[in-house]
Formats: C-alpha cells, sequence, structure tokens
C-alpha cells in the first residue's frame, strides 16, 4: 500500500494529526509554529527559528494540498494552531525531495508535509 495511513484526529492532549511516514519520508523537523494559512489549493505551517535546535536547510514552510482530505487539513490547520496558542514545538515529517506535488510551494524553502504531532 504506498503513501500514508491516516490514523488520527484532533486529541485534547498529546499528538494529534499523525499520518505515519514511510521510510522516503522520514525526514522531520522540530518546528515553532509562526503561522499557518490556507492559500489558493494548499495549507502551509509556516516555522520560526528555534536558536538551539536550527533549521532544515532552510526550509520554513511546509505545505499540504487541500485534496488530502477535509478531515485531514483541518485537523492538520487545527494542531498547528493549537501548538502557536501554547507555545509548543510540533514534529514534522517531510520528504525532502518533495516540494513540486503542492501547487505554490517553492524549492528553495518549502516541502510538502507528511504528516505532524505536538506532544
Amino acid at each position: 500500500m504506498g503513501g500514508l495511513k491516516w490514523i488520527g484526529g484532533l486529541a485534547v492532549a498529546g499528538a494529534a494529526f499523525v499520518a505515519v511516514p514511510e521510510a522516503k519520508a522520514n525526514t522531520q523537523r522540530t518546528c515553532a509554529v509562526d503561522s499557518v494559512a490556507v492559500i489558493d489549493a494548499r495549507m502551509h505551517i509556516k516555522c520560526a527559528p528555534i536558536p538551539t535546535i536550527g533549521h532544515t536547510q532552510a526550509i520554513y514552510y511546509f505545505a499540504m494540498n487541500l485534496s488530502e482530505g477535509p478531515a485531514k487539513v483541518q485537523s492538520l490547520i487545527a494542531l498547528a494552531i493549537a501548538a502557536k496558542q501554547q507555545g509548543k514545538p510540533m514534529v514534522l515529517w517531510f520528504d525532502m525531495n518533495d516540494y513540486k506535488s503542492v501547487p505554490g510551494c517553492a524549492g528553495s524553502n518549502c516541502r510538502k508535509l507528511r504528516g505532524a504531532a505536538m506532544e
């Protein structure tokens, strides 16, 4: 079965939107959520610098097609907003080589989001 398995929605406490990343999407990043937006056919999370951790090759934006499904996209948006409001970092999973599959995601600073969690 290729791709990801959708295994959850928004939880009150602990991890929330979680798509289980496969090996090819195994790059992960800790993200201090700076902003969450829905633009055209995508939603994106912008990460702010975390001085003690640094960045993953200047990648600040992580995006997902709105066509991924309303429950998945809405859960991710809610999780990102909660992380920002609570000042908690998120863990984001992405494929470092995939930016072309999300409209408007530039190779210089954006990657397709595969999964996310907040602890």
